[in-house]
């Protein structure tokens, strides 16, 4: 899109913004007593910018936008160490009857309408005990504040079943950060009068809020994350590093069409590889609600192995892990403790019934059969499933590396909660070394069984091929393709995610983004090159360092195959 296209339109909102802010200013008198009755709206102006800019240009992770900017409002109604207070208390009761409900499966929808009712009843008693004393008795404007602790709550406990402790208070404490940073910029009344009286601001605030939106390529998050990547490329290479803004939008938005991106959940994807035969872990059944959970108990019955994961899930969370079953006992083990066939059933309910979702909508579960995974992997980290991460653009594998369970991650590959991430040499296979995000510290080591990191994937073109023919398979541009290797069957497609993560930068101590644009530079002709040639062109590059091309530019070598 060009410049005029892609801003034209905010310039236009921006413009229109400034005729109304004139207007205003000529009319001043008439409409600033106006605006004094509106103040709590130019307090959410600035709240909401705040917001913004601690989750855009720091990086930091939050409940949401909206959630934090009412819960300042709070602090500013009843003050910052009551609206503390006030949202603990209605934090702790209504986690402590999360907790309680955990093994009843009642449903997302009237699991939330419980810990409301249990949020209110909590306030009732605060409001009524505080009047027996004295305090000042609290105004309605904390009922919106008290819908949303419930929903954290909610949230929290999920997320430490997910994920753990770790993650979860993490973000509950930046959640608090910026509830707190909101409340003193939103609380500052010079600043509040001066955009109350003043139209003008109104635009800049418009204007600020567009223009790091669009401009602001690394977060502050992202320096630190990427410290070490930074500090050992050279000069010219540290700019090699992908940020999150620049995947979005520079490689997600632009080879990741929305339509084609909504096409393909886990069950689209499973479809489209199962179709043309690609390998890939059988698929058992699609849950899609009550009606499902009959023939899920049964299938529950006749398997021991067996993973149920969510269609619409990222970076592991709420996927189940089913591996043996206690004879004595009738429990299965799984990723999550001992559970009994009602409870596996329940987990399924919940993922259909709202628990991946942000707002409790809908979606469905996948069942599909558990890879055994080989030696070669299985032997460094057993008690979970290793896999294969491999980005790629337009089928062209540009950056791998091997995720490890690890005993923090709770046998899951996700590197987000414990994994260890091996880079992987694409020319070779040959892998080296790992590091562990959740520690920020590279390892020789497997950190639970002490194996070599050192060790090669066999067969590395052939796996390859199997990467590049499921990328180009979904239409989608860029691609993370994870590979798992089962013992019987070899090299599976376990999926074809439409916007990888960024942490395999790390465990290659390389950037993501030279090699991209070095793959961008060779042309748009990559449509005529099987996925053969395309694993042989980048094995090529990865040998030259991605520098400089040492084939035929792809153009080329398409109009050869076609006139052959």
């Amino acid at each position: 899109m060009n410049i005029r296209g892609q801003y034209g339109p905010a310039v236009l909102l921006l413009a229109g913004l400034a005729s109304v802010a004139l207007y205003l200013r000529v009319n001043a008198t008439a409409f600033v007593p106006a605006s004094e009755g509106l103040r709590f709206a130019f307090q959410l102006m600035l709240a909401g910018t705040v917001i913004a800019v601690l989750r855009n240009e720091v990086g930091l992770s939050t409940f949401g936008v909206f959630g934090p900017v009412i819960l300042a409002f709070a602090w500013l109604d009843i003050g910052p160490l009551w609206g503390f207070l006030f949202v603990a208390y209605v934090f702790v009761a209504t986690v402590s009857a999360r907790v309680a409900l955990s093994n009843l499966d009642l449903g997302t929808a009237h699991r939330v309408a419980t810990l409301l009712v249990v949020a209110i009843v909590a306030v009732y008693v605060m409001v009524s005990v505080g009047r027996l004393q004295g305090v000042p008795p609290f105004s309605a404007v904390l009922l919106f504040p008290v819908i949303l602790t419930t929903w954290y709550a909610e949230r929290f406990v999920q997320g430490v079943t997910a994920s753990g402790w770790g993650p979860s208070a993490r973000r509950l404490g930046y959640t608090l950060f910026a509830i707190g940073a909101a409340y003193l910029v939103a609380g500052y009344d010079p600043l509040v009068t001066a955009v109350v009286e003043n139209p003008e601001l109104w635009v800049v605030l418009a204007g600020v809020n567009i223009a790091l939106g669009a401009s602001t390529d690394v977060r502050l998050g992202e320096y630190l994350r990427f410290q070490t990547l930074r500090q050992a490329l050279t000069t010219e290479r540290s700019a090699d590093v992908l940020t999150m803004r620049v995947r979005n939008r520079e490689f997600i938005s632009r080879y990741n069409p929305a339509p084609l991106m909504g096409r393909y959940d886990k069950v689209g994807m499973k479809q489209r590889l199962h179709g043309l035969g690609i390998p890939t872990p059988e698929t058992l059944m699609v849950v899609d609600g009550d009606e499902d959970l009959a023939a899920l108990r049964e299938l529950v019955e006749t398997r021991d192995l067996f993973v149920v994961k969510p269609v619409d899930g990222s970076g592991g969370d709420r996927i189940l892990v089913v591996s043996g079953r206690d004879a004595p006992s009738g429990h299965f083990t799984t990723n999550r403790g001992q559970l009994t066939a009602d409870e596996i059933v329940s987990h399924a309910r919940d993922i259909c019934f709202g628990s991946v979702t942000n707002y409790g909508d809908r979606t469905r579960a996948l069942v599909e059969e558990l890879v055994v995974p080989d030696g070669l992997l299985a032997d460094r980290a057993p008690g979970g499933v290793p896999d294969l991460r491999v980005i790629t653009l337009h089928g062209y594998p540009v950056m791998a590396m091997v995720r490890l369970p690890t005993a923090e991650s709770r046998g899951t590959a996700n590197i987000h909660v414990g994994a260890v991430g091996v880079a992987v040499d694409i020319a070779t296979g040959v892998a080296s070394g790992g590091y562990q995000q959740t520690r920020q510290t590279f390892v020789d080591t497997h950190p639970d069984t002490g194996a070599s990191l050192a060790f090669e994937i066999p067969d590395w073109s052939t796996v390859l091929t199997i990467v590049s023919e499921a990328a180009i398979s979904t239409g989608l541009g860029y691609t993370g393709v994870d590979i798992v290797f089962d013992a019987d069957r070899g090299p599976m497609v376990l999926e074809v995610n439409r916007r990888p993560g960024l942490g395999i930068q790390n465990a290659n101590m390389a950037g993501l983004l030279g090699r991209l644009r070095f793959v961008e530079a060779q042309g748009e002709a990559s449509q005529f090159v099987t996925a053969d040639e395309r694993v042989r062109r980048a094995r090529e590059w990865a040998r030259n360092g991605w520098q400089s091309p040492a084939v035929d530019s792809p153009r080329t070598a398409a109009t050869v195959e076609v006139q052959q």
